[in-house]
Parts: C-alpha cells; sequence; structure tokens
C-alpha cells in the first residue's frame, strides 16, 4: 500500500505544476503570495484534521521535529521562486530532481535507512530518467553555477530536510495526529515569510485587487496540493523516505502525459512543443523510470 501511495502523489501534484503555470504566467501573482497562501492553506487543512481527530498528545522533541518539518515544507518555496525569476522554467523544474538525492544522504544518515546495492542501482537510474524527463530541451547548461542553480540547490536540499524530519516524527506520532502540527508549522512558515521586511504589506495591497477567480483557482490549485501531501505523508507512515521520494520522481511522468492530453484536447491551456529529438529522450527516460522501478521491487 505505500508504494501505491508514493506513485499516487507524484500523480495528483502533476495537476499542481499546469494549475501552477496558469497562475504565474496568466495572473502574474507574485510569489510572496502564493507561499503564504500555501502555507495558510497548510494550517486549515491541519485544523480541519484536529477537528476530527483530535490534538495527539507527543513528547515536545517530536512536536518541534514535525513543525519543523511543516515549517521547511514552506520556506523551500522561496529559493525556488527566486529561481523561477532568474531562469526559465525548463531550467528550473528539473533541478528538483536534487531532492531524491539529499533525501538518500540525508535518510542513511539520521534515519539509518539502509537499501540493498540493487535498489540504490535502481534509485539511480529512476533520479537520472526523472531529470531527463523533465527536460523541455536538451540542455545540460542548467547546471552551470549561476545564481538560479544556488537557489534551487538550496530549495531542494530544504524541501528533503523537511520529508526526512516528517519521516523521524511520524514514527513516534501516529500518521492523522502529525497533520495538525505538520499545519501549524507551515503557518509558522507564512508568518514568518510576512513579518519579513514589507512581505505582509505586498501580500495585502496584492490580494485586495484579486478578481474572484484568482481566489477560485488558487483554492483548487492548494486544495491539490493538500491532498498531494498528505497522500506522500501518509506513504511515509509505511515504507523507508527514500522509496517514496525517489518514486515521487516519477512525477515528471505524469506532467508529460497530462501535458499531452492537454495539448491534443486542450491547446488553449497548453500546447507541448514536441520535437524528434525531445521524444526520444523522453521515451528512453520513461522506460528508464520502470527499468529503475524493477530494480527497487
Amino acid at each position: 500500500m505505500g508504494i501505491f501511495f508514493s506513485i499516487l502523489s507524484p500523480a495528483i501534484y502533476g495537476i499542481n505544476n499546469f494549475i501552477d503555470k496558469l497562475i504565474l504566467e496568466k495572473y502574474k501573482i507574485s510569489p510572496i503570495v502564493i507561499t503564504v497562501y500555501s502555507g495558510l492553506s497548510g494550517f486549515l487543512a491541519g485544523l480541519f484534521v484536529l477537528f476530527f481527530s483530535g490534538f495527539y498528545t507527543a513528547d515536545y522533541k517530536s512536536i518541534a521535529i514535525i513543525l519543523a518539518s511543516g515549517f521547511l515544507g514552506n520556506i523551500y518555496l522561496i529559493p525556488y521562486f527566486k529561481a523561477l525569476s532568474r531562469e526559465e522554467t525548463s531550467r528550473v523544474v528539473p533541478l528538483f530532481q536534487l531532492v531524491p538525492i539529499f533525501v538518500l544522504i540525508l535518510s542513511f544518515f539520521l534515519l539509518g535507512e539502509k537499501l540493498n546495492t540493487k535498489q540504490y542501482i535502481g534509485c539511480i537510474v529512476i533520479i537520472c530518467s526523472s531529470f531527463f524527463l523533465s527536460l523541455q530541451k536538451s540542455d545540460m547548461r542548467i547546471f552551470k553555477l549561476r545564481p538560479a542553480f544556488w537557489h534551487m540547490l538550496l530549495s531542494s536540499f530544504l524541501f528533503a530536510f523537511s520529508i526526512v524530519l516528517y519521516k523521524f516524527g511520524v514514527q513516534k506520532i501516529p500518521f492523522w495526529g502529525t497533520l495538525p502540527y505538520e499545519g501549524f508549522g507551515m503557518a509558522l512558515g507564512a508568518l514568518s515569510i510576512l513579518l519579513y521586511r514589507n512581505n505582509g504589506k505586498i501580500f495585502l495591497n496584492e490580494t485586495k485587487k484579486f478578481p474572484k477567480k484568482i481566489f477560485a483557482w488558487m483554492s483548487i490549485n492548494e486544495g491539490v496540493f493538500v491532498l498531494s501531501r498528505y497522500t506522500a505523508y501518509f506513504a511515509l507512515s509505511l515504507v523507508a523516505a527514500s522509496i517514496v521520494n525517489v518514486l515521487g520522481g516519477i512525477q515528471s511522468f505524469f506532467v508529460l502525459v497530462y501535458g499531452v492530453i492537454l495539448s491534443l484536447w486542450f491547446p488553449h491551456i497548453i500546447k507541448e512543443i514536441i520535437t524528434k529529438q525531445t521524444v526520444g529522450i523522453k521515451l528512453a527516460s520513461v522506460i528508464g523510470i520502470f527499468i529503475g522501478l524493477s530494480l527497487i521491487f
């Protein structure tokens, strides 16, 4: 069951990519607003769970770890959006494949998770295949040591650290008991962003001008994001963090499938530009992903 939810999470999260693209490009919303909105949505989701499950009493250390996981789960978006503001999306998103690498390393040292040799090879194959699958074009200049690369390195590390912290916490607190604390952590992240310099003023001024349509899209987007995050957390409560996160890399496969569907039936929303070279790379990457899966399992 843990493997199923590990694959379901990126399938759901892939929908977010296209809604994010719509919100950022069509409505020109500030990254600060989106990040704060994400934190507030996580907080509300946590309150919703709390209403039905109640507070789970745990030791302060475990609670602090889950809070830190939620905090970092919101803060990592800031360097990500900074990278997007400096580079093309096609050069930024593939660098998220650094996350599974960090998770593999952190989970080994902090959680003591150890895979066999064949599974590590499978993880490497999936990470590399997912990276090439997420490339819009064959351009390795994304690894050039420019500011956007360092922003993505920081973003990937913070996100990976939040995942490993959550895995540590969910070993001490039941799954449903972690979600309110994680939501409060996200709220702390949003609050820290609002209190930094004049971000609070920017947030208020921009949201006052939003038409109802934008709030509707953002609410749908955050609802999907919360669902994908909770699905991944449930998978983390069942199987190793390294496996869950490596399987999260196949999100690129789902994004490819969704992109083709949208291009064929809804070209006014998105139109994928596919050349023979990119088709060959994507097909080889998909094959590589399934080879990696066979090695892991």
